[in-house]
């Protein structure tokens, strides 16, 4: 009777003291997945067509899980009208050039912090190279990237330096500077949106094309928490406080699109944005704007 009773218990035992054990394996994979790839062996990918759309969400600083999630389930929504495939993670091994070759889009859904290593940023660089497809989300473009001069001076183009936080979720109004792009179709001149307003140092370069910015007197561009900088005014006109904008890079003409909204999964509910997120997505893969208009200044 005794070894009957302790027979559930060491059952237990060993599959607790087995746990941790396969959690490390797992975890081991992701770390190796540059030198051994786990979807080499068909894993993952068994069920992913290309082309397809990868979303990449790893954060190595502060996480939008709101945010991630709602682009999450739009995006994937938005690829079955584009006729692509998707997939999601937050694993930065999949960027080498067997797996990254699946996709013509890739989406940093509010990726942050040092994601990636300089071998996985060298396979994306020579991914992008090929003419392939960036787009950009909130968190993506806050101040945590800079170690990747790559990612944040030709891709992204500008510096974060806060956002209000008094409150920290404000209604403003965001007008449409190049109604005539791609990206822009369809889209009323200005709108009304609820987000987490990203200021920057500075508007992008001249090698980036501004597609909308924010009416400042709409909102109070105000943080007093935290920071050495409270006013967070870019100036009076919307040109002057860019949300939204866009680049052609080399030869092939690898598009880039950044948009600063999306912290929130309401963001993904609106009309305004899910037209602009499949804009942003059919501009990138190339499935509008064949003659690269949207890429002239």
């Amino acid at each position: 009777m005794k070894l009957l009773y302790l027979l559930p218990m060491l059952f237990l035992t060993a599959c607790s003291s087995q746990a941790p054990k396969a959690i490390l394996s797992e975890a081991t994979a992701t770390e190796t997945f540059i030198d051994e790839p786990v979807t080499s062996t068909g894993r993952y990918f068994a069920y992913v067509p290309s082309p397809s759309i990868l979303i990449f969400s790893e954060t190595r600083d502060w996480r939008h899980e709101e945010g991630i999630a709602g682009a999450n389930l739009a995006i994937m929504k938005a690829a079955k009208e584009m006729g692509h495939g998707y997939f999601t993670t937050e694993h930065s091994g999949i960027f080498n050039e067997k797996d990254l070759a699946r996709f013509d889009v890739i989406v940093f859904n509010n990726m942050t912090g040092d994601a990636l290593t300089p071998e996985q940023e060298l396979a994306f660089a020579k991914w992008q190279s090929k003419g392939k497809g960036t787009v950009l989300l909130h968190g993506a473009g806050d101040d945590s990237h800079q170690d990747w001069s790559f990612y944040h001076n030709e891709l992204l183009g500008a510096t974060f330096v806060s956002h209000p936080m008094a409150p920290q979720f404000q209604p403003a109004r965001v007008e449409i500077l190049q109604p005539t792009h791609p990206v822009m179709a369809g889209m009323p001149k200005d709108f009304m949106a609820i987000d987490e307003w990203y200021t920057f140092d500075a508007p992008p370069s001249d090698d980036f094309i501004v597609l909308a910015g924010l009416d400042e007197s709409t909102y109070s561009p105000v943080n007093t928490v935290y920071g050495d900088r409270s006013d967070l005014r870019m100036g009076p006109k919307p040109v002057d406080h860019p949300i939204i904008w866009s680049r052609c890079i080399g030869d092939m003409q690898a598009r880039v699109v950044f948009n600063a909204m999306g912290h929130r999964y309401e963001s993904y509910e609106t009309e305004e944005t899910l037209l602009l997120l499949k804009n942003m997505l059919n501009w990138a893969a190339k499935k509008t704007d064949p003659q690269s208009q949207g890429c002239a200044k």
